[in-house]
């Protein structure tokens, strides 16, 4: 599957958007697969056809624009984007020594930015944002190179992973519980008459919908309790910090 979206689609495209979108559904492809194992041909060359219809495209686009109405929303609660919070004096996640060198740094890149300073900050905080989103702006297209600078494109296509699958978590839920009740009802019959079954004939024939009914369960759980803003926010400070320590070279 992934060879075939990489006929037609870059890195970025299948890693960060596709992915989360793969990940939601995966329940029910293991749902499928488990009850009915003739569905895998039916499955694979079902993607020729998506792909060929344009089918593809469109969710590529329609999980980017839902990514980009969460992050909004995200940055609104994180007071903005952590790649701007973290060049923030009176942010902590940096120390003030190494802030200091990434500022200069910039300064010394950017010709007539000049970096607000610690005072410049507290008189003026939008426009010291401004400068430091225009900083960040320069650094992003600085980096561009995925081959000199593979720790931030590797921790981009991680945030941009963990920012579009949030966005579709209520999608991924539901499909999660359908796929719990589904295997649940197939399953509970197998499971009253393996009861008297000496020798377990019958339940092992049935353990890919054991297995695909505690898969549900896992995502179900995953969706709940680990998919949530606290973890995009952890990747998005991840990529802020590989991004800027891309201000460590000459």
């Amino acid at each position: 599957m992934l060879k075939e979206l990489g006929k037609y689609f870059d890195h970025y495209t299948i890693n960060a958007r596709f992915m989360p979108a793969f990940f939601s559904v995966l329940p029910f492809v293991l749902t499928m697969l488990a009850w009915c194992p003739s569905s895998k041909s039916i499955l694979g060359g079902s993607l020729t056809v998506l792909i060929s219809f344009g089918v593809m495209t469109f969710i590529s686009t329609f999980i980017s624009n839902l990514g980009n109405k969460c992050q909004k929303k995200l940055f609104s609660i994180w007071g903005g984007a952590p790649t701007t919070a973290i060049l923030r004096h009176r942010d902590q996640v940096l120390d003030k020594y190494t802030k200091q060198r990434y500022h200069k740094w910039l300064d010394g890149k950017i010709e007539g930015l000049n970096l607000p300073k610690v005072e410049d900050e507290i008189k003026d905080q939008t426009d010291a944002d401004l400068k430091y989103q225009s900083a960040i702006n320069f650094l992003r297209e600085f980096t561009r190179d995925k081959t000199k600078y593979p720790a931030v494109y590797r921790d981009n296509v991680a945030y941009g992973f963990a920012r579009n699958l949030l966005s579709i978590r209520v999608m991924g839920l539901l499909v999660a519980l359908i796929c719990v009740v589904i295997n649940l009802y197939l399953v509970w019959p197998v499971l009253a008459l393996a009861r008297v079954e000496t020798d377990g004939t019958i339940l092992s024939d049935y353990l890919l919908g054991v297995g695909g009914g505690l898969t549900s369960v896992v995502f179900v759980l995953a969706f709940l309790l680990v998919i949530n803003n606290d973890f995009v926010q952890e990747r998005g400070f991840r990529y802020a910090k590989t991004l800027l320590e891309s201000c460590e070279e000459p």
